[in-house]
């Protein structure tokens, strides 16, 4: 009976350890995602008043830039997150792979 409950446990941790990956991934990704807004917001909220003011001192070039790597990274992640599901629920073994 012991060899029957270690294949399930081992499968138990397993997904446990799948889904605890999941979600890190899924927060950074929201985390990213958000902090997005802040150089896109920057470059849209230049010239509106004093508080803002500040934020003209950096060009423009240089929000878009930091705004798209931030979007390059969001977008990395999502496919990470459907790459990586993909290949559990295949029951392919885990390990990054090109």
């Amino acid at each position: 009976m012991s060899k029957k409950k270690r294949p399930d446990r081992d499968a138990e941790k397993q997904r446990l350890a799948f889904y605890a990956g999941q979600q890190r991934l899924a927060r950074n990704r929201t985390i990213i995602g958000i902090l997005g807004f802040v150089p896109l917001g920057a470059t849209l909220g230049c010239g509106i008043g004093p508080p803002f003011d500040l934020l003209c001192a950096v060009p423009r070039e240089a929000w878009l830039l930091i705004w798209a790597a931030l979007f390059g990274s969001f977008l990395g992640l999502t496919i990470r997150l459907i790459r990586e599901r993909r290949r559990f629920e295949r029951g392919t073994p885990g390990g990054r792979t090109a």
